[in-house]
């Protein structure tokens, strides 16, 4: 049986949505943070453990940490296994002491690669590298890459590599975070190092606030890994599951993502052939719908089997357009949901015509909704 659907809007319009750490690092359509906070507060108790399968850019893990909740994300984008892990992670004063002193060392460099004179260095290749960003830009970016790769406490390297992955796509002939086009920017010496260098602090500001929520002992575990098989997670142990699943061929964030991931050395191919409905699949080789539901049910199958009976998976997924045909999400899920042992409880609906949180606005066409979909595992 399907459930009536009931228009809703959950765009929270005109609130924060980058307070604390959810602000560091530009990633494309998050879902607000309200939605994990209100969800938590009403569906969950402090010390159960959360899971996000398609964790992001760390929001729901952030708001699970705040809340008091133990949390386990997983990506198949290893940038945004390495982002949700800083956004979530508290640092001590101590580590603030020492990100600070770096960040005044960087500072302390700057006149130097301003002049005539800049130091010579041999600089960090990467594949399309001539193409993408100018020379004086790679020599910065190896520059603060060496320093970075220097600090023996692996949080704050993993959160200054968070500040460097932050300005790349700003610094190199990128034309934005969500086109994919390289432009002549003229980036003059010295400013590389000024942007890590503001951005460093903004983050570590925000940092701060967040860490100063964290008092109980909660763990959190982040994996890079295919979210259509989660065998390292056991059965009936996952109190309560908040996650958005991607919105079929509407993006690729592996793409998008590429010039990060190079610098930081993290593996691009990994999310590239197993990134589920994205824009190469469903555009570039021309998959049908049948695929996009047949990763969902292995998706949906592994929550189920992880999630504890009678609790709670709160789903948030758009409608999408393959080969010209219009994907009622909320009815393929309704459908397939009951066969793998899920009762749908509830669906509220938005049309995406009159708010959408993507990036690109054709998404938000006629006739697409985004549904926050509610499942009990029966």
């Amino acid at each position: 049986m399907i459930t009536q659907t009931r228009e809703t809007q959950f765009s929270f319009s005109g609130e924060d949505t980058s307070y604390l750490t959810h602000s560091l690092h530009p990633y494309p359509a998050k879902f607000p943070p309200q939605l994990p906070k209100k969800i938590l507060e009403d569906y969950a108790v402090k010390g159960q453990t959360v899971l996000d399968p398609f964790c992001g850019s760390g929001t729901t893990l952030v708001e699970a940490r705040i809340f008091g909740a133990n949390a386990i994300g997983v990506d198949v984008n290893g940038l945004s296994v390495l982002l949700s892990k800083v956004k979530a992670t508290p640092l001590t004063e101590q580590q603030f002491s020492i990100i600070q002193s770096f960040i005044l060392k960087i500072e302390n460099e700057i006149s130097k690669w301003k002049s005539e004179n800049r130091p010579q260095i041999k600089i960090k290749e990467i594949e399309g590298q001539e193409h993408w960003f100018q020379y004086n830009v790679s020599e910065e970016i190896t520059f603060l890459l060496n320093e970075i790769l220097k600090q023996k406490d692996n949080n704050i390297q993993d959160f200054l590599k968070i500040v460097l992955s932050s300005i790349i796509v700003r610094v190199s002939n990128q034309d934005s975070d969500t086109r994919f086009a390289a432009i002549e920017k003229n980036i003059v010496n010295g400013y590389t190092l000024e942007a890590f260098c503001k951005k460093a602090r903004e983050y570590n500001s925000r940092m701060a606030e967040f860490s100063e929520l964290i008092h109980e002992t909660t763990e959190m575990q982040v994996y890079n890994a295919d979210s259509r098989n989660l065998d390292f997670i056991p059965d009936n142990s996952i109190d309560i599951i908040i996650t958005s699943p991607p919105y079929a061929n509407t993006y690729d964030y592996y793409l998008y993502h590429k010039f990060r991931k190079r610098w930081l050395d993290l593996d691009v191919k990994f999310a590239q052939y197993n990134e589920i409905g994205s824009r190469r699949e469903y555009s570039s080789l021309k998959e049908k719908k049948e695929k996009w539901n047949e990763d969902l049910i292995k998706c949906f199958a592994e929550m189920q089997r992880v999630l504890k009976p009678n609790h709670f998976a709160f789903i948030v997924i758009g409608d999408s357009v393959i080969k010209k045909e219009l994907i009622k999400i909320e009815k393929e899920i309704s459908e397939f949901a009951p066969k793998i042992g899920f009762k749908v409880n509830e669906i509220l609906s938005s049309d995406l015509s009159k708010h959408s949180r993507i990036f690109n606005p054709s998404y938000a066409q006629k006739g697409k909704k985004e549904h926050l979909i509610i499942l009990e595992k029966v």
